[in-house]
C-alpha cells in the first residue's frame, strides 16, 4: 500500500517504543550499501530503540561493531561483511552477514552459550516473516522465560537486557537481572579471553604477590628472633594470609588470592587489632589476636585468632589451634605439616615467594613441636583390627565401610589414614569416616570387576596401622 515501508509487517507485529530515535543521516550514509535498503528505512521512519512487548532493540552499530568483531575471529583471508543490528532482551546479538554480491543472511551470536546459528538467508524475510511470527520468533525468544522476567525485573530500557545466572540456573534457582547489554557482551568474551591465556608465572617474592596497596603497611614489621613477631605467610594453592606481628603488641592481618591466570590479588580482606602472646598450662606460647569479623569477612577468617608458637631451626612458626589434630595426623602418617593452609611461615617481603606445597612441607623434629601437638603425634604408628565388615556394597561407590578394633580412646582421629603395614600382601587403604570411643567405622577403597563384584576386599582380621614404616 502507498505510503508503507517494506518492513511494514515487522512494524504491525512490533510497534515501535516511544522512545526510539531516528537514525541521523551521517549514519544513515555511512551504512548505505553495507546494509539493505529496508532496514536503513525502518531507522530512518521509526528509529533505532525498543519495539514489541519482546523487547528487541534495533542499536547502533558503531557501538557494536568491535565487541563482535571479538567475538568472531575471522581469518585475514575472510572478505565476509558483518554488521551487528539488533539484539534480543536476553543477549542474543543479530548480525547481518552480506556473503556475495548476491547472497546474504541474518545470524546470532548468543554470548551466554557462546554459540551462532543462521535464523533467515534473507533480511526482509527475516523481519517480515521470523520476526513477525510468533511462532517462530518464540522459537530463540522464549515466551515463558520473557514473561517472567519481565515481571521479576520489570521493563527494559534501551540498551539493557536480562541475564539468567546459568551457575544458580543450573542448580534450577532462576535469578533474572537487568544488564548493561554491552558491558555484558565485553564481560562475557573477556572470560573465553581468559580461559585462553596462559597460567600466570609465579611471583618472585612475597612483596610482588602481595596487592600493592599494602606493601608499605607490612614493609615496616621486623622480624625478632627472641619473640614471635615479624611477617608470617600461609599460601594455600592460590590462597594467601600474611600476619604481622610489630613489637608494641599490634597485628595486621591481611587476605586474598593471586588470580590463576593474570597473577593479580583479588577477595582481599584486611583485618588490625592488638595481639598477645599467653602461655599454657602445658608450658607452649600461644598468639592471640583479636579479629573483629565484619559484613566481607568469610567464617573461616576467625580461625587464625589463636595461634600455637613452634620454634624451629632458630625461627617461629605459627599453628592455627583448632588444626592441630590435623597437622598431628599428618605428621604421624607421611611426616609432613599436613594442609598449608594450617601454618604459617617466617618471612620477609623481599625474600622469595615459598614453592607451593599444598599436601606439607616436612614437619620439624619432634622435639620442636608444641607440647600441645606432641601429644597428638603417635611416634609409633597405631595398630587396628578389622572387626566387622559392611555387608551392604553398591557397584557405584568405591569404597567399603568397616569396623576396627581402636577407637577415640587409642588415639584415632577423624580422616586419619589407615593401610595395611609395609610389606603385606595387602595393599588396602582408607580414612576414618565414623568416630567411635572403641570401634571407629573406616572407609577402605576398593576396585570392582566388570560385573560389579570387589577385587580383593577388606576382611575380617585384616590388619590396619596410622604409618607405613
Amino acid at each position: 500500500m502507498f505510503g508503507r515501508i517494506k518492513l511494514h509487517p515487522f512494524i504491525k507485529a512490533n510497534p515501535p517504543h516511544a522512545g526510539c530515535v531516528p537514525a541521523t543521516q551521517e549514519l544513515l550514509q555511512r551504512y548505505e550499501g553495507r546494509l539493505p535498503a529496508a532496514l536503513l528505512e525502518l531507522w530512518r521512519k521509526h528509529g533505532l530503540g525498543l519495539y514489541g512487548h519482546r523487547q528487541i532493540c534495533l542499536i547502533d552499530p558503531d557501538a557494536w561493531q568491535a565487541t563482535l568483531d571479538r567475538w568472531i575471529v575471522a581469518s585475514p583471508q575472510d572478505t565476509v561483511v558483518r554488521v551487528p543490528f539488533a539484539i534480543t532482551p536476553f543477549g542474543t546479538l543479530l548480525f547481518y552477514r552480506k556473503l556475495t554480491a548476491t547472497d546474504e543472511d541474518v545470524a546470532t551470536l548468543n554470548p551466554v552459550t557462546r554459540s551462532t546459528s543462521i535464523l533467515s538467508w534473507d533480511a526482509v524475510d527475516f523481519f517480515n516473516s521470523v520476526l513477525s511470527d510468533a511462532d517462530s520468533v518464540d522459537e530463540f525468544i522464549h515466551p515463558d522465560m520473557l514473561e517472567t522476567a519481565q515481571r521479576e525485573a520489570g521493563p527494559l530500557a534501551a540498551g539493557e537486557v536480562y541475564y539468567v545466572d546459568p551457575m544458580l540456573l543450573s542448580m534450577q534457582m532462576l535469578k533474572i537481572v537487568k544488564t548493561d547489554a554491552l558491558a555484558l557482551h565485553q564481560k562475557l568474551r573477556a572470560e573465553v579471553d581468559r580461559e585462553s591465556a596462559p597460567p600466570a608465572s609465579p611471583p618472585n617474592s612475597v612483596s610482588a604477590a602481595m596487592p600493592a596497596e599494602y606493601r608499605e603497611t607490612f614493609g615496616n614489621t621486623e622480624r625478632d628472633s627472641d619473640s614471635p613477631s615479624g611477617l608470617f605467610l600461609s599460601t594455600y594453592i592460590d590462597w594467601r594470609r600474611l600476619l604481622a606481628l610489630d613489637g608494641n603488641g599490634g597485628y595486621q592481618l591481611l587476605f586474598w588470592e593471586n588470580d590463576e591466570k593474570t597473577g593479580e590479588a583479588a577477595g582481599v580482606r584486611h583485618y588490625s587489632g592488638p595481639y598477645q602472646v599467653m602461655e599454657t598450662e602445658g608450658g607452649d606460647r600461644l598468639v592471640q589476636l583479636d579479629v573483629e569479623l565484619n559484613e566481607d569477612s568469610l567464617g573461616s577468617d576467625a580461625n587464625d585468632e589463636r595461634l600455637y608458637v613452634m620454634r624451629s631451626g632458630g625461627e617461629s612458626w605459627l599453628l592455627q589451634e583448632g588444626s592441630i589434630e590435623d597437622i598431628a595426623t599428618s605428621i604421624g602418617a607421611d611426616g609432613t605439616m599436613g594442609r598449608s593452609e594450617h601454618y604459617f611461615r617466617p618471612v620477609r617481603l623481599s625474600g622469595p615467594f615459598p614453592a607451593d606445597e599444598p599436601d606439607g612441607t616436612t614437619a620439624p623434629p619432634f622435639e620442636d613441636l608444641p607440647a600441645a601437638l606432641q601429644a597428638l603425634v603417635h611416634r609409633e604408628p597405631l595398630r587396628a583390627t578389622i572387626i566387622e565388615v559392611s555387608a551392604e556394597s553398591d557397584p557405584e561407590e568405591s569404597t567399603v565401610m568397616v569396623r576396627v578394633n581402636l577407637g577415640s580412646n587409642h588415639g584415632l582421629r577423624m580422616n586419619m589414614p589407615l593401610m595395611s603395614p609395609k610389606g603385606s600382601p595387602r595393599e588396602l587403604y582408607g580414612w576414618v569416616w565414623e568416630m567411635d570411643a572403641e570401634r571407629c567405622g573406616v572407609g577402605i577403597e576398593v576396585a570392582c570387576d566388570s560385573a560389579g563384584a570387589i577385587v580383593d576386599g577388606p576382611q575380617i582380621g585384616d590388619v590396619l596401622v596410622t604409618r607405613a614404616d
